[in-house]
């Protein structure tokens, strides 16, 4: 079977407030990895220290990353038609997908879910986590929570679960169609840039530190610049610094 074992690193869990750091993909023929992906992408807002704890990847090594819209239409024009394979993959779907929307590029796929099918298939009382299921299946990469090592081990997850299992129950193995209801996010605009700048400077407020005390609003709180807001989020910032 062919397929596109892929990982992505984030800034968080939201995908409409965190931004992808880093995308990783390997393709797999029956079994045998082949050609590799992997993109560390500028994020263009302050890592947290622990996604930085988590990944390995500092401020210092994202700020040298690519630009998303340079990475994303590479990496589509490398997964082609080939069904995805990831643990827990439509958290990673879901961000792939909103950059795309987002970009105005096409994109759907089919995919497998490891995790899934481990749930499905292993005991109960055996975790399930990626970290776990390196350990039961004594799967070794040279590093935990980096893309392209993640992807790796998710592909070999999914080969020892198949050769455990497929002959009894070779239809959860198979690729289904991944669905999610994605937006576009649109920019913040001029007259909201002005607005937020001018509301700040009177408050005598900075906007990363601000975000930070008002988490509940859902807006990311690493922001390093207006700029890099979302339409609404520019607004859910306006409406509360209006009217705290």
């Amino acid at each position: 079977m062919h397929y596109l074992a892929i990982d992505l690193e984030m800034t968080g869990l939201n995908v409409k407030t965190d931004r992808i750091l880093e995308i990783g993909a390997i393709r797999m023929e029956n079994g045998i990895p082949g050609a590799t992906f992997s993109a560390l992408i500028h994020p263009h807002c302050r890592l947290s220290e622990e996604i930085t704890a988590l990944t390995g990847i500092t401020q210092e090594m994202a700020e040298q990353g690519e630009e998303l819209t340079d990475v994303l239409p590479r990496f589509l024009d490398f997964a082609g038609q080939l069904p995805l394979l990831g643990h827990n993959l439509m958290f990673d779907y879901s961000f792939l997908k909103q950059a795309c929307v987002n970009q105005r590029l096409a994109f759907s796929a089919d995919g497998i879910d490891t995790l899934k099918i481990a749930r499905k298939l292993l005991p109960a009382e055996q975790k399930k986590s990626l970290t776990a299921l390196r350990s039961y299946f004594s799967i070794h990469t040279e590093t935990i929570h980096r893309a392209v090592d993640d992807a790796y081990a998710a592909a070999c997850v999914y080969e020892r679960l198949f050769a455990d299992f497929g002959s009894e129950a070779s239809s959860v193995f198979c690729p289904s169609p991944l669905r999610v209801n994605i937006k576009k996010q649109q920019p913040v605009t001029i007259p909201q840039t002005e607005q937020l700048t001018r509301l700040l400077s009177e408050q005598h407020l900075d906007l990363n530190t601000w975000l930070r005390t008002h988490e509940s609003i859902g807006v990311n709180t690493q922001y390093t610049q207006i700029s890099q807001l979302t339409r609404s989020e520019a607004s859910r910032i306006i409406e509360r610094l209006l009217h705290p």
